[in-house]
C-alpha cells in the first residue's frame, strides 16, 4: 500500500452511506480512500483524530459577498478576504454568493467577481448573477459559459427597495420572470432560477400600518407585519412557471410552515422546485430572538417566525422536503443596525462561521436530526443543486479533499470577538454551540488547525460548472 500525503484515522466519517468508523486518505487535492483504519495507507502526515467526527466541507448555497453598509468592487474584495476566513472557522470550504446588484452588464460584474474571489478568497466559491433588468436576460448564455448555473430573481421587492438593488420600481413582474426562465432553459439543463418568494404588496401594506409603533416584541411584530401567507403567494406561481418551461426553481430562505406543506405537495406532483432554509430559522423563533434582545440584528425578510414554522422546517429536512440550508450572510456593521427598528435595513448580517455550529446544536444535539441529515442539507444536496457534485459535498474517493474534524461533545460560548468576520457581531453572541471545527482541509490543504485559521493565502478558486 503506497504512502499518501495525509491520513486521518480513528474517526467517525460521515459518508453518503452512513457513519463509518475509520478515516480518510488524501493525496494532492483529492480523497483517495475512505474506510477502516487497517485499510488506509500510511500518510506522510498521519493523524489519529481520537474518535472525533470527520465531516464533508460545508457548502453555503446562499450569501451576499460585497453587500453591506455599502457595496461595490472594493467591498466585494474585502469581504472575500475576511468572510472566507470566517467561513473556514465554521468548516465551510465553498460558498455561493450573488454577484453585485446594480444595472451594469452582468458578464462584466461576474468576471470581476471571479477575479476578486480568486485573488482574495481563502475558500472556494461560485457566483449567482442577479437579474435586475430585463436586458440582463440576453446575457444568460454568456454567463452560463462563465460557469453560472443559478440566476437570482428578487421577486419579493418593489418600489424603493427594488430601486436600491438596481431594479425598476416594478420589481420582477411575472412576465419578467417567465422570460427569465425561457432564457435559462436555453442555457442548458443544469441552469436554474433562484427566487426570493415573498409578496411585497401585502407585506408593505402591513409594515406601513405598524411603522412607528413602540414595541417590546419587535421581531414578533416583524413576523406579524410579514405574515406567513406572503411566501407561498409567490412560491406557487413561480413553481408553476418553472414547471411549465422545464426550469428548476430554487426558493431561498423558506421560512413558513405553509411553504413547507406547499413544497411537499409540489414534489408529490413531480415538480422539481427546491426548498432552502436558513440556519437562523432552524435555530431561533421570533419569541426567542426577542427574549435574547436581538432587535434589528434579527430583522430579515422573510422574518424569523414561530415555533410551528421551525418545527415544520425540521420536519421538512427529515423527510426531504427541505433539501438545502444556507446563511443569507450580508456583511453589515454594528453601527448600521442601530437606531429605529422600523427603519433598520433587513438582513441577519454575518453567519458563515456559525452556520454549522447552529444547525448541529439545534439539530443533532437538539434531537431533531442526524449527522447524516446535516451532511445532506449542508453539503451533498447543495453540491448537487449547484452542479458541483461529486467534486464537492461528499467524502468519497475522487472528490475534493474538503473536510473538517470536530469533537461531537465539545461546546463553546459564541463570541464575535473569536470570529473572523469584519462585521464585529453575531446573532449567536453568548449562545452555547457545538460542532466547532478543530481541523479544516480545503482541497487537501490545512487551513484551520486547533480551531484557528493558519494561513493568509488566498487558496480559494472559482468552481465552474
Amino acid at each position: 500500500m503506497s504512502e499518501c500525503d495525509l491520513t486521518l484515522r480513528n474517526g467517525r466519517v460521515v459518508t453518503p452511506h452512513g457513519v463509518v468508523n475509520g478515516g480518510v486518505a488524501v493525496t494532492g487535492e483529492t480523497i483517495v480512500q475512505v474506510g477502516a483504519g487497517t485499510q488506509l495507507p500510511k500518510g506522510h502526515r498521519d493523524i489519529d483524530v481520537g474518535g472525533k467526527v470527520i465531516f464533508p466541507g460545508v457548502i453555503d448555497p446562499h450569501g451576499h459577498i460585497g453587500v453591506g453598509d455599502n457595496w461595490g468592487p472594493e467591498k466585494m474584495q474585502s469581504d472575500f478576504a475576511t468572510e472566507s476566513r470566517d467561513a473556514a472557522l465554521g468548516g465551510m470550504t465553498t460558498f455561493v454568493t450573488t454577484t453585485l446588484f446594480g444595472q451594469e452588464l452582468r458578464v462584466e460584474v461576474m468576471r470581476g467577481g471571479i477575479e476578486w474571489g480568486n485573488e482574495h478568497s481563502l475558500i472556494d466559491f461560485r457566483l449567482s448573477p442577479v437579474m435586475t433588468l430585463r436586458s440582463h436576460l440576453n446575457e444568460v448564455p454568456a454567463l452560463a459559459e462563465l460557469g453560472a448555473r443559478s440566476f437570482k430573481f428578487f421577486l419579493g421587492y418593489n418600489g424603493e427597495q427594488a430601486v436600491s438593488f438596481g431594479m425598476q420600481a416594478e420589481g420582477i413582474p411575472w412576465d419578467f420572470f417567465y422570460a427569465g426562465c425561457e432564457a435559462i432553459r436555453g442555457a442548458g439543463a443544469t441552469a436554474f432560477a433562484t427566487i426570493h418568494a415573498e409578496d411585497p404588496d401585502v407585506r408593505d401594506l402591513l409594515i406601513e400600518r405598524m411603522r412607528g409603533a413602540e414595541l417590546d416584541d419587535p421581531l414578533q411584530a416583524w413576523h406579524r407585519a410579514c405574515p406567513n401567507l406572503t411566501e407561498p403567494m409567490q412560491l406557487y406561481p413561480a413553481a408553476l412557471i418553472g414547471e411549465e418551461l422545464g426550469v428548476r426553481v430554487y426558493a431561498v430562505h423558506v421560512s413558513a410552515a405553509e411553504s413547507v406543506d406547499l413544497l411537499r405537495d409540489l414534489h408529490g406532483s413531480g415538480f422539481q422546485t427546491v426548498g432552502e432554509t436558513l440556519a437562523a430559522f432552524l435555530y431561533f423563533t421570533a419569541a426567542e430572538a426577542d427574549e435574547k434582545g436581538l432587535g434589528a440584528y434579527g430583522k430579515i425578510q422573510p422574518p424569523i417566525r414561530a415555533a410551528r414554522d421551525r418545527d415544520a422546517l425540521w420536519h421538512g429536512i427529515r423527510d426531504g422536503t427541505i433539501t438545502c440550508v444556507g446563511t443569507d450572510s450580508q456583511q453589515y456593521t454594528i453601527a448600521s443596525q442601530e437606531g429605529d427598528f422600523w427603519d433598520a435595513r433587513v438582513g441577519l448580517g454575518p453567519g458563515y462561521a456559525t452556520m454549522f455550529p447552529a444547525v448541529y446544536t439545534a439539530g443533532v444535539l437538539g434531537g431533531r436530526c442526524t449527522l447524516e441529515d446535516l451532511a445532506r442539507v449542508c453539503c451533498e444536496n447543495n453540491a448537487r443543486a449547484f452542479d458541483m457534485y461529486p467534486r464537492k459535498g461528499v467524502l468519497q474517493p475522487g472528490s475534493d479533499a474538503d473536510l473538517f474534524v470536530f469533537d461531537p461533545d465539545a461546546m463553546r460560548t459564541t463570541r464575535a470577538a473569536d470570529l473572523e468576520s469584519a462585521s464585529g457581531y453575531t446573532i449567536y453572541e453568548g449562545e452555547e454551540l457545538g460542532g466547532w471545527p478543530e481541523f479544516v482541509l480545503l482541497r487537501g490543504k490545512a487551513i484551520v488547525e486547533d480551531g484557528a485559521v493558519i494561513t493568509d493565502a488566498a487558496l480559494g478558486q472559482h468552481v465552474p460548472a
